[in-house]
């Protein structure tokens, strides 16, 4: 986020994107006269849009950080530069600076965190001149959809670059400079705490709800109520508000719309995964994410851990199945990846699905000590993943662990697992903390050998668990933007 804010930059690049009712010549609010216009502004510069030269902005590597992946090389990539895990290996790595400023319009490239603020940018825009047209029926649609994108991206933000949120430390931990006005600021801007990060998050989500009441979206690339519920019930259960969290996916489920969970076992793995994790799928709430996949399998890639794969009952799980294709895996060379329609593939990392609700209120009615209602909530959802759920008989920390295991499941290469792991290592009634190995391989000409193990110690010890900041960023910023410190490996 530079020092001179991206106000005026995010209003010449809409003339790109929003069609002719602002002109190259457009450099500030003239040309603004009805919320029409400014629901231009909003698809064209305040939803996150799809890059020309790669798209930075799906946070791919995201899903190479957890302990869900390994390495896999079955052969000498043909052209590097082309193989998405070449260019994301660092992150795989958590080398102290995975970015490639050479390479900024691409997945590699440090634009997720410009690009985001200048979302931010544009919708503080937004948000400014809406309240001269509170007569106008689509105001409130606008301003709420605004609200959640708001609340949407600092969520992220926060969770990339800040500290998890840990009741007793939020307060000084640091988060992610907060930006709210649609002015130019010529300073630079210093981080603000998690704790005032979360604050704004629920805020504006919270603003969001009030506004987008009865509002029916075309498309879930478009936010509505239940997208802004689902981000303040996630929100919430991140700052172990349990009953605020459960209020949330329980207005959500009593009032789902067009959100229905996906039966397994009516529906064959060839034609859940034209579906699957796509923006037209019953399950998606919003997308904010559509571009190439991640997970390939025939070069270099990133393959499921062990340690995943043995989270499943083989015999009765349809999302995995061992030693073939299933419902969330292919299989290939004795390994699993992702499963995901090729082509015109929907990546689900920066999205808010069904599915997340349900292990959502679990988790909050068993930390609530609401058990059986946890059990039976759980049990909707795996009946839909699973020919025999069986019966689960747990209370306490142990159901508690049963839950984080069926999230690893379900939401395994949708971006969720690392948020969990960093929220689990503070949790102040059951912390559980991670050491992650990610094996690295070189090809020797007839076969993939170890190169070396890479290691991620616990949080806090180990600084890895944080994105460091752009170095542009750092740079625009006067020196008062601190950094976060990866160490070498």
């Amino acid at each position: 986020m530079n020092k001179i804010y991206l106000y005026v930059i995010a209003l010449l690049l809409v003339t790109s994107s929003c069609g002719e009712f602002l002109e190259e010549t457009s450099q500030n609010l003239s040309y603004v006269h009805s919320t029409q216009d400014l629901d231009e502004l909003l698809i064209g510069n305040g939803y996150l849009q799809k890059n020309t030269n790669g798209d930075p902005y799906r946070f791919l590597w995201l899903d190479l950080m957890d302990d869900d992946v390994v390495h896999f090389l079955s052969k000498a990539p043909q052209d590097n530069k082309n193989v998405m895990f070449h260019v994301l290996k660092e992150f795989y790595k958590w080398t102290p600076y995975p970015f490639d400023d050479d390479q900024p319009n691409y997945y590699q490239g440090p634009l997720t965190w410009h690009k985001l603020y200048e979302c931010i940018g544009m919708v503080n825009v937004i948000l400014g001149e809406v309240e001269r047209f509170k007569e106008e029926k689509d105001y409130s649609r606008i301003k709420g959809e605004a609200l959640f994108l708001r609340s949407f991206y600092y969520f992220y933000l926060v969770n990339l670059w800040g500290h998890p949120y840990n009741p007793g430390t939020a307060s000084i931990d640091l988060g992610v400079p907060i930006k709210l006005t649609d002015y130019i600021e010529d300073k630079g801007f210093s981080r603000n705490s998690v704790e005032e990060c979360y604050r704004q998050i629920v805020k504006d989500a919270k603003d969001a709800i009030v506004c987008l009441e009865g509002v029916v979206q075309q498309s879930t690339r478009r936010a509505n109520q239940n997208a802004a519920r689902a981000l303040l019930a996630k929100t919430y259960l991140y700052m172990n508000e349990y009953q605020l969290a459960l209020d949330e996916c329980n207005a959500i489920l009593e009032k789902p719309g067009g959100s229905v969970l996906i039966d397994l076992n009516t529906m064959t793995a060839a034609a859940y995964n034209t579906q699957r994790r796509k923006q037209t799928t019953s399950e998606c709430i919003f997308t904010n994410s559509y571009g190439p996949i991640l997970v390939q399998s025939t070069m270099e890639t990133a393959a499921a851990s062990s340690s995943l794969l043995n989270c499943y009952d083989a015999d009765n799980d349809l999302r995995f199945n061992t030693g073939k294709d299933s419902h969330f895996f292919k299989y290939y060379l004795g390994s699993y990846f992702a499963q995901m329609k090729a082509g015109t593939s929907e990546v689900h990392s920066v999205s808010l699905i069904l599915p997340e609700v349900y292990l959502n209120k679990a988790e909050a009615l068993a930390m609530l000590d609401r058990t059986t209602e946890a059990i039976e909530t759980l049990q909707e959802l795996r009946g839909k993943r699973m020919t025999n759920v069986g019966t689960i008989d747990l209370s306490g920390e142990n159901l508690v662990n049963f839950i984080r295991e069926e999230r690893r499941r379900e939401l395994c290469y949708t971006g969720q697992r690392w948020f969990d792991l960093r929220r689990y290592a503070v949790h102040p009634k059951y912390p559980k903390k991670t050491r992650i190995e990610h094996p690295y391989y070189i090809w020797t000409g007839s076969s993939a050998i170890l190169e070396k193990t890479y290691v991620l110690e616990e949080y806090p010890s180990d600084g890895g668990w944080l994105l460091p900041f752009p170095k542009d960023a750092l740079t625009s910023n006067d020196g008062v933007l601190k950094d976060n410190i990866r160490p070498e490996r």
